[in-house]
């Protein structure tokens, strides 16, 4: 039975791949990677340092100068099935997908490894959540959609929480 899960994840894993690579090539996600490199960082807030990685840190500041340690300014960013708002010091940029001749995404369970796509390209720590909705199958069973993706920078009053609710593999 483990072999027939593990295939079942792998292919869910490359349909996955397939749904956000359109999403991932486009000249939206083009410009949103743009944007972020454009807000420039700012020098990074101890708090946004997880407990755990906090030695790492001041011993990556004590090597490099404080002037090495820099977090984007991208505070939160918000996905959801009509576009992805950035927000950076209460600025909020939206991008929605019928501004460049997309369709709402109705398949929004690729949410979370788009964000986790975006992450990457941000500098410091962040928190992935999910809200979803409940949606009755046919057959009795009951399945849980996602219906929008938070990414949150990291602060000591909130949860340290890398990852979203369900393990996520972006390929």
């Amino acid at each position: 039975m483990g072999i027939f899960s593990k295939l079942q994840a792998k292919t869910g894993e490359a349909r996955a791949k397939e749904k956000i690579r359109p999403l991932l090539d486009s000249r939206m996600m083009r410009d949103i990677i743009l944007e972020i490199g454009q807000r420039g960082n700012e020098p990074l807030d101890p708090q946004s340092v997880p407990l755990s990685m906090r030695q790492r840190a001041s011993q990556l500041a004590a090597e490099t100068g404080l002037s090495g340690l820099k977090q984007s300014t991208i505070s939160e960013l918000r996905l959801d099935a009509a576009g992805i708002t950035l927000v950076s010091h209460e600025e909020l940029t939206t991008f929605l997908y019928a501004d460049y001749n997309y369709e709402d995404i109705e398949d929004t369970d690729c949410l979370p490894a788009v964000a986790e796509y975006l992450v990457q390209h941000l500098r410091g720590y962040y928190d992935i959540a999910r809200t979803f909705t409940t949606v009755a199958k046919t057959n009795g069973h009951v399945e849980e959609k996602t219906r929008e993706v938070l990414v949150t920078r990291h602060h000591e009053d909130t949860p340290f929480t890398p990852a979203p609710v369900q393990k996520q593999h972006l390929f």
